[in-house]
Parts: C-alpha cells; sequence; structure tokens
C-alpha cells in the first residue's frame, strides 16, 4: 500500500474513531460499571492487560490505582498515539507499554491478574470474536485471575408495530415494496436514542450465552430460537436482539441502557392473526446467516425466512434482466 493510501485510511480510520469513541465515552452506564469492577480487582500487586484498548482509559485507570505492571494493545493504527497523550494528561505515560497489533499475535512476558478484553465488534458470539477471547485467555490470564466481562448473554424480545416502515411518504404517489423486501434480509442496528421509543410485545428470553471464564470452544451456529404465547400477534412487525453482560457478580450492563452497546432489530411482513404462538429462530452462520419467524399455533402459516443471501441472489437475478446501459470509465480517470 502507497503512502497516500496509508494516510487516506488511516484519516478515515481517525474520523470514526474520534465519533464512536466521543460517543463511547458518555456512555455512563458502561463506564460505571467498568470502573467500579477495576476499582475493585486492581491494586498495587496487580498486573493489567487491557485487549482492544480504543482510547486506553482503562489501562489508565488501573495505572493510577497502581497496578504494578499495565499493558495497552490497539490493532487500530490511528488510536495507539491517543493512548499515548491520554496517558500523558493523566500522568502515568511511563507505567503503561502500548502494543500495536492483534491480540492473536502479540507475545507478552508473563501473566496477568485482570484483563480487560473489548475485542466484540458487531458479532460478539461468533467464531472469530470466542477464539480471540479463549486465545486471550490461555495464553495471559494468571491463575486465579480475572477477565472482564465475565459473561454475556443475548436477549430477544418481540416489538409492538411501529410507524417506522421505512415506505415513501403517503402523499407521494410511488411505492417502493421491492427494496422493502431486499431490506428484510439484513437486521439493522438500532441507536439507543431509537429504543426509547420501542415496545415490548413480551417478555425479553434468552437466545443463547457464553461464559468467557470456562468456555473452551466457540458457541454452535444455532439455530437458536424463542417463542411467546400473545393475544394478538397481528401487533408484532419485528424482533429485538440485545445483550446483558456481567463485569463482576452484581456488576452488570444491560445494552437497554447503553448508549453503544448493538441493539439490533430484525423486521418481518407481520402475521394477520389475532391470538397465537409466534417463534423466532436464528441461525449465525457467518457465510450464509438466517432467520425464520413462523407460527407453531397455526402451522398452515407458511413461515416467513430471511438471509442477506437472499437480496443478493434476488438482485442479481433482477440485474440480468434488467435492461440498461453502461458507460464506461474513461482512460483519462482511469489512469488518475
Amino acid at each position: 500500500m502507497k503512502k497516500a493510501e496509508k494516510d487516506a485510511t488511516f484519516s478515515a480510520h481517525l474520523a470514526e474513531a474520534c465519533s464512536y469513541h466521543s460517543r463511547m465515552l458518555s456512555d455512563g452506564p458502561r463506564n460505571r460499571g467498568l470502573r467500579a469492577t477495576i476499582e475493585k480487582y486492581v491494586n498495587e500487586n496487580t498486573s493489567f492487560l487491557d485487549v482492544g484498548s480504543g482510547t486506553g482509559i482503562w489501562a489508565i485507570l488501573a495505572a493510577k490505582l497502581g497496578a504494578k505492571r499495565v499493558v495497552a494493545i490497539e490493532i487500530e493504527e490511528c488510536f495507539i498515539p491517543i493512548i499515548f497523550k491520554h496517558a500523558q494528561e493523566n500522568g502515568v505515560a511511563d507505567r503503561i507499554e502500548i502494543i500495536h497489533g492483534n491480540v492473536d499475535d502479540v507475545k507478552l512476558r508473563g501473566k496477568f491478574d485482570v484483563i480487560v478484553s473489548e475485542i466484540f465488534g458487531r458479532n460478539v458470539y461468533g467464531e472469530a470474536t470466542t477464539r480471540s477471547f479463549i486465545n486471550v485467555r490461555e495464553r495471559f490470564l494468571a491463575p486465579g485471575g480475572v477477565i472482564i466481562p465475565q459473561w454475556m448473554k443475548m436477549y430477544i424480545a418481540p416489538l409492538l408495530r411501529s410507524n417506522n416502515n421505512h415506505s415513501v411518504p403517503t402523499d407521494l404517489p410511488l411505492t417502493t415494496d421491492y427494496l422493502n423486501s431486499l431490506r428484510l434480509n439484513y437486521g439493522r442496528l438500532t441507536s439507543f436514542e431509537d429504543s426509547a421509543g420501542l415496545e415490548f410485545a413480551g417478555e425479553p428470553k434468552l437466545l443463547t450465552g457464553v461464559d468467557y471464564r470456562t468456555i473452551e470452544k466457540p458457541l454452535s451456529s444455532g439455530p437458536w430460537s424463542a417463542e411467546w404465547d400473545l393475544e394478538d400477534v397481528s401487533k408484532v412487525d419485528s424482533f429485538l436482539i440485545f445483550s446483558i453482560s456481567q463485569f463482576a457478580p452484581g456488576i452488570e450492563l444491560n445494552a437497554l441502557e447503553s448508549k453503544t452497546w448493538a441493539l439490533e432489530r430484525y423486521d418481518f411482513d407481520p402475521f394477520e392473526i389475532g391470538k397465537g404462538t409466534i417463534r423466532f429462530s436464528y441461525l449465525v452462520d457467518p457465510k450464509n446467516a438466517s432467520w425464520t419467524i413462523s407460527l407453531p399455533s397455526n402451522p398452515e402459516v407458511h413461515p416467513q425466512t430471511y438471509s442477506p443471501i437472499f437480496a443478493f441472489t434476488r438482485t442479481r437475478m433482477a440485474e440480468a434482466t434488467t435492461p440498461y446501459s453502461k458507460t464506461r470509465r474513461s482512460k483519462s480517470r482511469a489512469s488518475k
């Protein structure tokens, strides 16, 4: 990669980092929980490892609490100077070892009493994330040490119909049903602000969970499922998936209360029936994820199954039969 390309990548990542991590630093429930947990476990006899350090605040907190050794690992290049400048601001720059790299490749001497690892990304329960946690624990956690978070559980709840149907305005004499049918094949992230207006049609239920203290191999890809008996199934048009994690006994974070932890919404075409049982089944295959909404109480009603591969296949097929012309890029522009 040429220097100009590297600089462009660095710049793009920096802009994203400033936006996302400013939001993360203002996430009160998350930060209060992690602070209380780190203060519970860290003292002058503690060695502390911060994996996916980001802005470096937990490594800095550990250093300020007097930890005898503090290491911060971060894969994003643009965060490395940010960690250092924050450490300087807080008077602990000489007490933190900063490492740029993927934790799976990093080699460190010794073990650590406390490990904070926030390497989730969007696929919290996926194979790559789980393997990284297992790798971190087996390579770096000292006997009797603590890994944070300790466990995470995935919950799901049906949502009452909302007016957010992504259709064109009612006063515009046009339809966009095809795009909407494609959209249903993708889960969509829901912001903390948007989630405040959502109403559950039934109690949240556990889909799956992972205990990072004991897990030995990645979770199966499912299918995971949950179902609800409802008085009026027609009032439901989507499901919301969210996580609850434990930092320490008695210290938990519910993603519904967090500005930065992902909430994922899965829309579908409502079933026009009254009382019945509705089921959501989820297959988290990294190459072909899919989810099915069915009615066990009404087997005559055809289930709805969605997957990103369905949207891709339908669009490619439509492209093959679409009459259109294509403008070729000029040689002068292509050479720039």
